[in-house]
């Protein structure tokens, strides 16, 4: 089965699905029906939410906005009870990362502005690095603009992106580039 262009990007940036369980989403007050997950946007059907420590039936008992993460409740949960969600999310909805492709169809073009974003929005560049074990979200940040650099230098041309990050790994990698294609 081929990629869509929009898996593609997806897959282009490295914008994969992250997981986050157990997110403390708040208490019921018996009155509020809107509370709002950690972050969003939330991944199409990779949503459960329990209240009291009951699951709750999406679309029966409450529905969630995947751009905002927002979790209507058909009834108020009650005073006291827990509300803990665990979903897995994106970066980028994929409205916006269709909005790009419709503006910039070639998928390397598109993985450009997409990149440029992720560098002028510190908000979602920390949403983007958020979950990975150990990040130095310096080191991502220069591999992300080297990555820019590159993908508007060859227009369009494949461009690879490795960390060598241990001598053996430089060793390993050193037949296929040159100094001049090596990041600080």
């Amino acid at each position: 089965m081929a990629l869509t262009d929009l898996e593609r990007l997806r897959l282009k940036v490295a914008d994969r699905p992250r997981s986050l369980l157990n997110d403390p989403v708040g208490v019921g007050d018996g009155e509020s029906v809107q509370l709002r997950v950690r972050i969003a946007p939330v991944v199409e059907d990779s949503d459960v939410v329990l209240v009291g420590g009951v699951v709750q039936e999406r679309d029966e008992d409450y529905t969630i906005s995947l751009a905002t993460g927002t979790l209507t409740f058909a009834t108020a949960p009650e005073s006291g009870d827990a509300i803990v969600a665990g979903y897995s999310w994106v970066a980028f909805s994929d409205d916006e990362l269709q909005d790009v492709l419709d503006r910039f169809p070639a998928i390397d073009s598109a993985a450009l502005e997409v990149i440029t974003w992720l560098l002028a929005d510190a908000d979602r560049f920390l949403k983007y690095t958020f979950g990975q074990e150990s990040v130095d979200r310096s080191s991502a940040r220069e591999a992300l603009q080297y990555l820019q650099e590159r993908l508007g230098e060859l227009g369009g041309a494949p461009v690879g992106l490795v960390k060598a990050d241990t001598v053996a790994r430089e060793d390993l990698m050193a037949p296929f580039i040159t100094s001049a294609e090596v990041s600080p």
